[in-house]
């Protein structure tokens, strides 16, 4: 019985187990680095954050002022390309080796640290040319103000010659004036704007940030009583909110961690390998939706694991039988599992194997050669011709090749059973004309890389949801 053959396939207990003790001890190494990494990152975010606030203190006397219109427009550029060089230095594409992490991490922070420095050393002239410019200004407004009042201050000047500055100062200093409901009022405004701009704040408390915001201005303008009602809002909720962005930024480092050991899993049999910087944290909305995330990237790190070594014990017992085993092929855009192609020196014939995402792995004789063409953007690199198409010769010969196919199955499925992996008939097939096809490389197409959609959440399809506000927010800094 020579036609399609499929079997069910599971790894022994055993093996699985030491697959995933080994995941684990990667991941371990492998968080600590990217919680360095991330620290770096989160850093270099600061230092973009950092030039926004500092231009804006710089320009927010003189922004409408003529004299200093091309001081402010340089400014501006000089803003934009730093920050832009900065965001630059966040594309990162994680590598899956803790000592290149490492690396990543030295370089982005020591990139960052010269970005910055530029900066402010290019715009330490205009900042002075500013700063000159404001203190003549304040300057004028001081002397206009002075020469207004003086006729009627003369009077008073006796009054207050014998004012011990020293004295009242250090009175001031030591009393127990309280702080102006005004003042309080910025100072939790401030805080909650920070709270708010956290990436790793839920959606749900920057809700509820926001509207106790709302509160504390509108009160800030009413009466106490109102204002301390708001302020103790806020004292009560803010200590419940610091914790859950703890807790956050801690799940967050475990799936940033397991993304990338299933980014390695999923790239280690890949000529091309795929490049992608994990989520960011504001593209997810709570602390929930982060670990269900997290739980999916695991499981599917796992099976990666286990197929990587089904394909590696297949790759094996067919160089056994002389057979050399390919890359995957792309059959399908949309295509499950993974597609290989054995040959040997002959050239005339291969063995096609399939391993599916259930784990069947299905073993067929094809005959190879030829070439298509599919579009330059496909990640399509092979194509099937069906038995209907082929020469009745070509047919011929794929049926004679069947048959002696029978002869090699049995012995490639005992020796993949002397390597933890459990097999479990499914199907065989007798020979049979219909059974005959080719498959061909395209010549464009060949290398293109699947996309992150495909890969990495290829089964979150039914998770998929509009922006929430936290993304929305940060896209809009």
């Amino acid at each position: 019985m020579s036609g399609p053959k499929i079997d069910h396939v599971e790894l022994e207990r055993r093996r699985k187990a030491e697959l995933e003790r080994a995941r684990q001890e990667k991941l371990r190494k492998i968080r600590e680095e990217t919680d360095r990494l991330n620290a770096a990152v989160s850093n270099t975010k600061a230092q973009i954050d950092q030039i926004d606030r500092h231009l804006f203190s710089l320009v927010r006397n003189v922004e409408h002022s003529d004299e200093m219109a091309l001081t402010v427009q340089k400014l501006k550029e000089l803003k934009a390309l730093y920050k832009t060089q900065l965001t630059k230095a966040l594309e990162i594409n994680v590598p899956p080796e803790p000592d290149a992490i490492s690396a990543c991490t030295r370089k982005l922070a020591d990139t960052a640290k010269k970005i910055t420095e530029n900066y402010f050393n290019e715009v330490k002239p205009l900042e002075e040319r500013i700063k000159n410019f404001n203190n003549q200004l304040e300057i004028q407004n001081t002397v206009t103000s002075t020469f207004r009042g003086l006729s009627a201050e003369r009077e008073k000047i006796r009054d207050i010659e014998d004012f011990d500055f020293t004295a009242r100062m250090d009175n001031v200093a030591h009393s127990d004036i309280e702080v102006t409901v005004k003042e309080r009022a910025s100072q939790i405004l401030s805080e909650i704007e920070e709270l708010v701009n956290s990436e790793s704040i839920q959606e749900l408390d920057m809700k509820n940030l926001l509207a106790i915001a709302n509160n504390i201005y509108k009160t800030a303008f009413e009466t106490n009583v109102f204002f301390e009602a708001a302020a103790i809002e806020y004292n009560v909720v803010k200590p419940d909110i610091v914790k859950n962005i703890a807790i956050f930024d801690d799940v967050y480092q475990d799936y940033y961690a397991e993304y990338v050991v299933y980014l390695d899993s999923i790239n280690k049999n890949r000529i091309n390998p795929i490049g992608i910087m994990p989520k960011e944290k504001y593209n997810f909305a709570s602390i929930e939706e982060l670990q269900e995330e997290t739980a999916l990237l695991a499981q599917a790190s796992k099976t990666a694991l286990e197929m990587n070594y089904i394909r590696e014990q297949i790759d094996e017992v067919m160089r056994l039988f002389e057979y050399n085993m390919s890359e995957e092929i792309i059959l399908d855009a949309n295509q499950t599992g993974s597609h290989y192609i054995c040959e040997n020196e002959s050239g005339q014939s291969a063995i096609h194997v399939h391993v599916s995402d259930k784990k069947q792995i299905m073993m067929e004789i094809v005959g190879i050669g030829g070439s298509a063409a599919v579009s330059a953007n496909s990640s399509v690199n092979s194509t099937i011709t069906a038995s209907s198409d082929l020469s009745d010769g070509e047919r011929n010969n794929l049926l004679i090749e069947q048959g002696g196919f029978c002869e090699i199955h049995p012995k490639i499925i005992d020796e993949l059973k002397k390597r933890d992996l459990i097999l479990n008939v499914k199907s065989r097939k007798l020979p049979d004309l219909r059974y005959c096809k080719k498959i061909a490389p395209v010549t464009a197409g060949k290398g293109t890389v699947i996309s992150q959609s495909e890969l990495i959440n290829e089964r979150a399809a039914e998770r998929r949801r509009s922006k929430g506000m936290k993304a929305k927010l940060r896209e809009m800094k």
